[in-house]
Order: structure tokens, then sequence, then C-alpha cells
């Protein structure tokens, strides 16, 4: 015990006697704390041979303020060590804050709202609209079921599609009802799956113009018919009590959808342009669903459909002329022609007559709105300019007009007309049949001999008997055959009486076989509900002294 008492007197004596030898100075340790740190004035030489140590290690406060230049500006006095005048080493002073520079150093000083800033999480919604997550939204949408017209609902929202860049609310709203009307894309999505989603919608215009610019009417008008069946109604060509009736009967079914395109504006959102689908219609309050593919900026909405008619009215900076809205579906006897993937053509030739196609895909420039434009406008006015006198002068005015593309696209469009005819027929493998069929059928028509040789001149006739006794299929004389055919009669109105009564002959039913009518009957569907759907210029525009193309 006498031991134990003695060591400890004599370690307090020495802890005395270095507080004495070492007087204690405080430093604050960072602006934003009232603690303190505790530092040295060495006054003893046995420090000074430590610095003079060639391996010393610099101590912990030298080695942060070498860190802290390079990450943080203190504006705090630093505090000093003072050492012996003999040392050959002057170590720099501490920092002022080492805490906070070794919380820099571990990353703990950055701000994470930093990032945040000039950004947002949605946006409130205008009193005229109701969120559909709210009590009296809940409260529209359960009327709505109960009175039939939220069927649209249930394939849109099982499908829905927030737009993955700010711009994309058109292909999105595509993908959407795309997948709704469950379309096979007949293009690998991702792994082994077929599925429609934004980014792969690139037809008629391309992502990186979308990305920047996003979608037009007439754009997104070609981009749907490059899909699926579309009938666009741009504003003011339809009243209200017609949309009102569109969004009653697409809310009553399952089969078609309706995408409005619309002025954000008049809702009393941010923004302007927008594409959305309609989920549902409450007739009591008048109100309409509207499934905002920017769900990042609003939610799903109810807005008074008397509002959303007046929304799709005001003139889009980009195009000079007001919005609308489309109705969208699908018929598997009638695939869509797809303008964005017609195939290269190489020189050989399959046994059904038609060129093989190579697996490199072709760009091409083509779209609805201008192929539409030749139909309503350009053919009619070169009709009317030239005067034709003879049959094969008024088909050369056509085919000059018509894209040179246009005919492998109507070849396609036969082909997988065909296929489609042959599974319905539960006979898959007489497609090839039926495209031989079709064409030597073609050859029979006595037009025929006129289109060859409108697009050959240099050739007295068309070719001759092959071995099998068939005669020899020229495949663009054939299908330029079947376009004639099929083209609306509006194109030759100003013809002479006489020829229009010929053309008006050919077309009639003993100088057409089934297979050659039943395309012929297609291609003049194609085409009529092409120009009806872009070529509408409304009341008002032809009183301009220049009014815009109606396509």
């Amino acid at each position: 015990m006498c031991m134990k008492a003695f060591t400890s007197s004599l370690r307090l004596h020495s802890r005395k006697k270095v507080n004495k030898e070492l007087p204690l100075k405080t430093t604050p340790l960072c602006a934003n704390c009232s603690r303190s740190i505790s530092t040295t004035t060495a006054k003893s030489t046995n420090l000074d041979k430590v610095n003079k140590r060639p391996d010393s290690i610099p101590p912990l406060s030298q080695q942060l303020d070498q860190q802290s230049k390079h990450s943080f500006n203190s504006s705090s006095e630093p505090s000093s060590v003072n050492v012996s005048s003999s040392s050959t080493h002057i170590p720099s002073p501490p920092p002022a804050n080492p805490t906070a520079a070794f919380q820099d150093l571990l990353g703990l000083n950055n701000d994470s709202n930093r990032d945040l800033e000039n950004t947002f999480y949605q946006r409130e919604l205008p009193a005229t609209l109701v969120r559909f997550s709210s009590d009296k939204g809940k409260s529209l949408f359960r009327e709505s079921m109960e009175l039939g017209f939220a069927e649209a609902f249930f394939p849109l929202t099982g499908n829905f599609t927030t737009q993955s860049e700010p711009a994309y609310c058109g292909p999105s709203s595509l993908a959407m009802v795309l997948n709704a009307l469950e379309v096979d894309p007949k293009r690998k999505w991702k792994g082994n799956w077929r599925w429609y989603s934004d980014e792969l919608l690139d037809c008629c215009l391309s992502k990186e113009e979308m990305k920047i610019n996003g979608i037009t009417f007439d754009k997104f008008a070609c981009l749907a018919k490059c899909h699926s069946e579309v009938i666009a109604k741009r504003a003011p060509t339809f009243s209200f009590d017609e949309f009102q009736k569109d969004v009653i009967d697409v809310t009553a079914r399952s089969d078609k959808f309706l995408v409005v395109s619309f002025s954000r504006k008049t809702l009393g959102q941010t923004g302007d342009g927008h594409f959305s689908p309609i989920g549902a219609y409450n007739p009591d309050s008048k109100m309409v669903l509207v499934l905002d593919t920017a769900r990042y900026k609003y939610p799903s909405y109810w807005c008074p459909i008397d509002t959303l008619y007046e929304s799709m009215n005001p003139v889009d900076k980009e195009t000079g002329r007001p919005r609308g809205y489309f109705l969208i579906s699908y018929d598997i006897e009638h695939p869509p022609v797809r303008l964005c993937n017609p195939t290269q053509q190489n020189n050989k030739t399959t046994s059904t007559g038609l060129q093989s196609s190579s697996s490199s895909i072709v760009p091409t420039l083509l779209n609805w709105s201008t192929i539409a434009q030749t139909f309503c406008k350009r053919i009619p006015e070169n009709m009317w300019l030239e005067k034709p006198r003879s049959l094969e002068h008024a088909i050369q005015v056509v085919l000059r007009n018509v894209p040179p593309e246009f005919t492998r696209i109507l070849a396609s469009q036969s082909m997988a007309s065909s296929k489609a005819y042959s599974e319905q027929q539960h006979q898959p493998d007489q497609a090839k049949n039926y495209i031989r069929l079709l064409l030597q059928d073609t050859t029979k028509s006595p037009l025929y001999p006129i289109v060859f040789k409108t697009l050959y001149p240099s050739q007295p006739s068309p070719p001759l008997i092959d071995n099998n006794g068939d005669q020899q299929v020229d495949q663009h004389a054939a299908f330029a055959t079947l376009f004639i055919l099929g083209s609306p009669r509006m194109l030759y109105s100003s013809l002479p009486r006489d020829l229009q009564d010929t053309l008006i002959g050919y077309r009639q039913e003993e100088y057409m076989t089934d297979v050659v009518k039943r395309e012929v009957d297609r291609i003049s569907q194609e085409v009529k509900e092409l120009t009806k759907a872009f070529c509408t210029c409304g009341p008002g525009w032809t009183k301009e002294e220049n009014p815009p193309s109606c396509c």
C-alpha cells in the first residue's frame, strides 16, 4: 500500500511539472462549434530534436493544412507553433479549422442539396383541374365506371408510360396506346422481348430532333400511321359536339383510343404543347380524365371537356397552325405501312417476282404528310396545268409525282396483307402463292400494258411469256397498275370525259379478279384515309391570300 501511494504521488508531481513547462493555449475548433482544442508552445529542446529527424512524420495538423489549401478557404486566424530558432525544420502553421478540413477530406462538408438547385419535383395543379388520386377524383372515376365510360382507362393504365425525355410526350402517348391495343411491334425491345417504348418510335422524325424540339401534330400523325390506323382531326375543322361524341365513344370501349394534342397554357399549367391519352369521361360533370405522360410534372387529372376543347385551338408557333386530336386503332387484316423501314433492294429476284431484300435498312425522307400532299394538291394541280389528252400522259403525271419508294411500300404492304389473309384462312404457307397470283392477275388488266409503256417507253411491249406459259411480271409496273386502279378519282377530275370513263371501265369487276380487287380496294381505302387524316384545311384557311398547305 505504501509503495502504491508513493507511485501515485510521483506521477502527480511529474504531471504538474510538465504543465508548468508547457503552458496551454486554446484555439477555437471551428466557426460553428464552441469547443476548443489545446496546443502547446514548445520550450523544450527535445521538440527541436524530434523536428530535426529526417524521418519524422509531419503532425496531423500539418497534413490537414496541406489538404485544406486545396479544399477550402478558412476565414479564422491560424494558431502558430513556436519552435526553437536553432531548428532547421520549420513546420507550416496548422489550419485554424483542422476538424473541418478532416470532414472535408471525408466528403462530409459537401452540400447534397446543391445539385437540386433550379430543379423541380412536380408542379401544383391549377384549381380548375382535379387530381385523379384525390377524393373528388376517385368519386368522379367511380361514377364514370358505373356509367360505362372508363373502359379505356384499364388497358391504358395497365400499360402506362412515363416519358423518358422531357420532349417525348408524343412518342410516350403512342407507345402507351400501342401496348394497350396489344400490337406486336415485330421488333426486339430488350432481351428476347418485343415491346413498344418511346425511344423506339423514331419513324418520320429522328430521336435527336424529338429530344430537342419535340414532335408536331403532323409528325405525330405520321408516326402513328406507321404503326396503327389513325384519324387525325385538327382544330378548327371539328366542332365541340364532334369532339365530345368521339370522347364518349372511345371511353366506352377498349379497342380505340384518343390522344389529344393541346396547349397547357389554356389549362393554366406551365409549358405549352403537350400530348396525352384520354382515359375516362364523366358525363354528369362533363370532365375528361387526362393521363398525363409527364408524371414527373403533373399527375393524371380531370379536366372540364370544354376547357380541353379550347386548349386545342391556340396556334402552335412551330407549325403556325392549331393542334387537335387523334383516334387510334389497329386492324390486323390491314397492317400499317411503316415508311421508316423500307428495305434496300438488290438484284436478286425471288420466286414471287419480287426483289429480295437485304438485312440493311435504308432511311427515307418519306412521311405520310408529304404523300398525302401529293394526292390532295400536287397531282390535281399538275393535271390541271398540263391537261393530258391521253391515258399514258395522265398516268405519267401521276407516277411522276408519287415518290419512287412508294412502289416498294405498296409491295411490302401487299406482302403483309397476304400474310395476314393467309393466317386468317389458316394457310400460312399460301402467302407467296398469293403474291404470285396477285402479280399474274394484275398483268391481265388492260391497264397494265399502258402503265408498262409509260414506265419503259423504250420497250415496245411487256416481257414475253416465260417457260411455264405465264407472262413475265415486272413488279414495278404491276404495283403501279394496282396503285392507278386504287387511286382516288379526284386525281382525274380535270381529264376529258372519255379518259375518265376509260379509267372507270378498267375498275369494273370484269377486268379484275378477286385477288386484284381485294388489293385495289385496300389501296383505295388506304389513300382515302390518308387524305382524310392529313388534308384538312378547315374553315378560314382557304380564304387567306396565300393559305398554308392542306397537308
